[in-house]
């Protein structure tokens, strides 16, 4: 087993048992102790774990990898300024894809008081139950519910993405580097992603600026295939002038700007 494969096994282990020790791990994957306490270095480098005396715990205040109900509550005026930009690409009648993220459900909150007709395709739970009472069409994928991110991922979700098409899809990331491009710290989210932007013909990715400049455990898109990345004032000024060498689009959310458009009334 490659180095890579062998770390996103660990971490999976851990968000399905909580903790690991040394001499499990290397009794699993038939390497060293050595070696799993390499591993455990590096994934605790990258926020995705705690070491502890022999072993390791998952983190749920981890920078890349909060619960999702933590995540709610971090960088809110930066999640607004973002989702009001991102208003601005949605048009009536639009049939969008939402991946399961906090600025997408952010997103969803909004767009409920400015559209009437849309339909939205999403692998999000709380996204599908904040829909549940609009005239929004709504088709929530199939697959393994992770709990963390209270997303549906897996071979099933990626199965139901093949046979739809949409005009936009709004990405969330964990993640934004230059050699990494857009990331997510668990594999099978990041096949579900990928989907996700295949299905689409325009790609939009919402990442609030404490993402930026990191790289978590799965790339799921270079730079280049998202067509606008959406951030917010805070964003280093080196990514930006990044993204500009290399012909990349973005736009800088302002944190009071409002989106101009027109409330509609909700139909009853």
């Amino acid at each position: 087993m490659k180095t890579e494969d062998r770390r996103r096994k660990i971490v999976e282990l851990l968000e399905q048992r909580g903790s690991v020790l040394v001499e499990d791990l290397a009794a699993e994957f038939q390497v060293s102790q050595v070696t799993i306490r390499k591993d455990l270095t590096e994934l605790e480098g990258r926020g995705l774990l705690h070491r502890t005396h022999g072993g390791a715990t998952y983190t749920h205040k981890s920078l890349f990898n909060p619960s999702f109900r933590e995540k709610i509550h971090l960088q809110q005026a930066e999640k607004q300024a973002i989702v009001k930009a991102a208003l601005e690409h949605i048009e009536e009648g639009d049939t969008l894809i939402l991946d399961a993220g906090s600025t997408t459900l952010t997103l969803v909150r909004l767009m409920k008081r400015y559209f009437r007709s849309l339909y939205i395709i999403t692998n999000s739970i709380p996204i599908a139950s904040e829909l549940v009472d609009t005239h929004f069409e709504l088709l929530l994928t199939g697959g393994q519910v992770r709990h963390h991110s209270m997303a549906l991922i897996g071979p099933a979700a990626v199965r139901t993405l093949e046979v739809y098409h949409a005009d936009k899809a709004f990405m969330c990331a964990t993640g934004v580097s230059a050699h990494k491009g857009y990331s997510t710290p668990n594999p099978y989210e990041a096949q579900t992603k990928q989907a996700m932007l295949r299905a689409a013909d325009t790609a939009f990715a919402l990442v609030d600026s404490s993402k930026l400049g990191r790289a978590t455990l799965a790339s799921f898109a270079a730079l280049e295939e998202i067509d606008l990345l959406i951030t917010d004032e805070g964003a280093p000024k080196d990514f930006l002038e990044y993204l500009e060498r290399q012909g990349l689009k973005y736009r800088v959310a302002e944190l009071e700007a409002g989106p101009a458009l027109k409330q509609v009334s909700r139909v009853g």
